[in-house]
């Protein structure tokens, strides 16, 4: 039976839980790994965009999400340690402490209607460290202050930083799940649609899935009130899309340069 000998993680633990023990594990069991295509078909792409034209009135963007994990250099995974006190460390060394998120009671699946947008550190559950960026739609590039944008790159430049962070030749940094490796980020939308374009939508959508883009109607499947609108909300994201792909997906949506 494989096991990693650097941080002693089963191969039976490995498929049970479908965590790395530490970065090593990338190295030693075999899992799916993340399609590389570069560009959607143009065929797909003009169908749609067609549908959005044609149903502009029956699709509404609520809200965005950003995330990115990482895990610390050299050290256990937490499916064994968390690491908290080392990744609040990191965080105030770097001048982000006050970044750090002590209420975990918003979620993005209703991050719907008017609200501030939130962003700071989570530490310790899935990942050493998760930053995390929810906002709604009027949040885009251009109204974003300077403050925020200069925070946004002080932010980026800690996550990057490559010296601080579990990383491997030809896979990039390495998160406790297999399917977010690499740049470790996952993009998110929330729309809501009119019932009567729902099964169309998830029919082209369901074209996309090649490339990563995942969806499905969000927590409780039901549909809700947006306004005056019974609406179904609907959550599609994406992990570690390549710029290309992602360019084409937000332009179609009309959300080039929001994130």
């Amino acid at each position: 039976m494989k096991f990693c000998r650097f941080c002693g993680t089963k191969e039976i633990q490995f498929r049970k839980s479908g965590k790395f023990g530490c970065v090593h594990c990338a190295q030693i069991f075999n899992f799916p790994k993340p399609n590389r295509k570069t560009k959607i078909q143009e065929n797909k792409i003009k169908n749609l965009e067609s549908f959005l034209n044609t149903n502009k009135k029956s699709i509404q963007l609520l809200s965005f999400r950003t995330r990115i994990t990482r895990n610390l250099k050299s050290t256990l995974f937490p499916y064994y340690d968390p690491m908290i006190d080392k990744s609040k460390q990191l965080l105030v060394e770097n001048g982000l402490g006050c970044n750090l998120v002590q209420d975990t009671d918003f979620s993005f699946e209703n991050s719907v209607g008017n609200f501030e947008p939130r962003t700071g550190f989570y530490l310790g559950s899935e990942d050493h460290i998760r930053w995390e960026v929810i906002a709604p739609h009027s949040f885009s590039n251009g109204n974003q202050n300077l403050l925020w944008k200069t925070k946004k790159i002080s932010i980026f430049r800690f996550l990057f930083h490559n010296s601080l962070w579990a990383k491997l030749p030809g896979i990039g940094f390495v998160s406790s799940c297999p399917s977010n490796l690499g740049a470790g980020r996952r993009d998110s939308l929330l729309l809501g649609l009119d019932p009567e374009v729902v099964s169309e939508f998830f029919s082209i959508l369901q074209t996309l899935s090649e490339f990563g883009i995942e969806f499905a109607p969000s927590t409780d499947h039901r549909m809700r009130n947006i306004g005056k609108d019974r609406v179904l909300v609907v959550k599609i994201s994406w992990k570690n899309a390549l710029a290309v792909q992602k360019r084409q997906f937000y332009k179609i949506l009309g959300l080039l340069g929001s994130y």
